[in-house]
């Protein structure tokens, strides 16, 4: 079983939570898992779409209102 890291990226707007999570998708092994959250929505979907096209896989993507939530498993 992998390891579960997280990020808040709470306060920050584009780019910044893509920038952060891919620092540490990138210094992750497969198997490991990332939650990110935070409060712009937008980020969501741009750290989702990232993850998707960089050898990330979505196990929850969730949002209510600007808030967000993902679990990134690193593949």
């Amino acid at each position: 079983m992998g390891e579960t890291l997280k990020l808040d990226c709470s306060g920050l707007v584009c780019p910044m939570p893509v920038a952060k999570t891919k620092r540490m998708l990138n210094n992750m092994k497969s198997g490991d898992k990332l939650e990110v959250s935070g409060d712009f929505y937008e980020a969501g979907e741009n750290i989702k779409r990232f993850a998707e096209n960089h050898g990330g896989k979505i196990l929850v993507f969730k949002s209510e209102g600007d808030n967000y939530y993902l679990e990134i498993e690193k593949l």
